[in-house]
């Protein structure tokens, strides 16, 4: 179905994932969704401070606000287990890690185990996403950023489980995130807090690839990337504003057909390139659909704003536009509460 611009820019906010900033449905969120649209928002610890059942008013509020305007909500989480969990003990049950999946003698059971214990944890908040798994190759061990969160250091052995992870989660409903596109195991910095650079071979890129090219094969719904420069694939610009590596391979070479989500736009690696407004613009126009901003509402509205008038001024392609809504909207199809 043809939009026209201004229909277009009206529904703009639905390319947002969103912070709520406390364990209330706050006048911020409540304008996120009532005057931009906004219907996408992930949950963090500052969300779950008050124990479950605060958190599961919270979630309840949102939702309800949202389809109440005609929106459809999606909440996501990051609940990968390990060191990346926003539900931990003692306010919550604790649950296995991926570490825990790399050392076990029967990982295909732990990693089913694993996704299991993530939707114990999330559903009953209805909880809609959970972003997971990591995909990246643990090729530096301890020493690694990505340390107790991969499966392992073989690609082939990361796909089965990865798929095995995407599998299970499906089938209980919840849909998965498979991260960091097109892979962070040789990155040594902290996006974070860095711009980190990884200076390999295209193959063997490609290579390491492998467990994601897997996970789109099976039908994973979303990807997200990182803000990380792969020198040999684009020089000048990291994975989040790299219409190379976000439409050309992925997308186009790789056939995924899912949401392409950014890693948190106020991360250091993606603020050393660009302001936020910027930041959104640019991953937009890379490729990506769905746009995450973890902390600020006030950056999410300014970004907003700023792609309405880009929109408007047609410095972004229709076609891009109208691509990223409708993706998103499969993806909300696609999601079960």
């Amino acid at each position: 179905m043809i939009q026209s611009k201004s229909n277009i820019t009206k529904t703009i906010g639905q390319l947002f994932m969103a912070p709520i900033p406390g364990t209330d449905l706050d006048e911020g969120t409540i304008d996120l969704i009532k005057n931009h649209g906004v219907s996408k928002f992930i949950i963090f610890q500052r969300n779950v401070a008050d124990g479950p059942e605060r958190l599961r008013r919270l979630c309840f509020d949102v939702k309800r606000l949202c389809r109440k305007n005609g929106l459809y909500p999606i909440l996501a989480i990051d609940q990968e287990g390990g060191p990346v969990r926003r539900l931990r003990p003692p306010l919550f049950d604790d649950m296995l890690s991926p570490d825990d999946v790399r050392k076990s003698k029967e990982p295909e059971k732990k990693v089913v185990e694993l996704a299991e214990s993530a939707f114990r944890l999330i559903r009953p908040f209805s909880i809609d996403m959970n972003l997971a798994p990591v995909l990246d190759l643990c090729l530096h061990g301890e020493k690694n950023v990505l340390k107790a969160r991969c499966l392992g250091k073989d690609p082939l052995r990361v796909a089965r489980l990865g798929g095995l992870y995407i599998k299970r989660l499906k089938e209980l409903g919840i849909l998965s995130t498979c991260k960091h596109f097109p892979g962070i195991g040789r990155v040594r910095l902290d996006p974070h807090h860095h711009l980190p650079k990884v200076d390999v071979e295209k193959d063997l890129i490609m290579k390491e690839l492998y467990p994601f090219k897997q996970a789109i094969k099976s039908g994973c719904p979303a990807v997200m990337t990182s803000h990380v420069v792969y020198e040999k694939i684009d020089p000048k610009q990291p994975a989040t504003f790299s219409h190379k590596i976000a439409t050309s391979l992925l997308k186009k070479s790789l056939k995924f057909k899912g949401v392409l989500i950014t890693d948190d736009l106020e991360m250091k690696g993606a603020m050393k390139v660009a302001t936020h407004e910027m930041a959104c613009f640019l991953a937009l126009k890379a490729g990506h659909d769905l746009l995450l901003i973890c902390k600020s509402p006030k950056k999410v509205r300014e970004s907003i704003s700023f792609l309405q008038y880009a929109i408007k001024d047609a410095k972004i392609p229709e076609n891009r536009i109208m691509d990223a809504i409708n993706r998103v909207k499969w993806l909300q199809i696609n999601k079960v509460s």
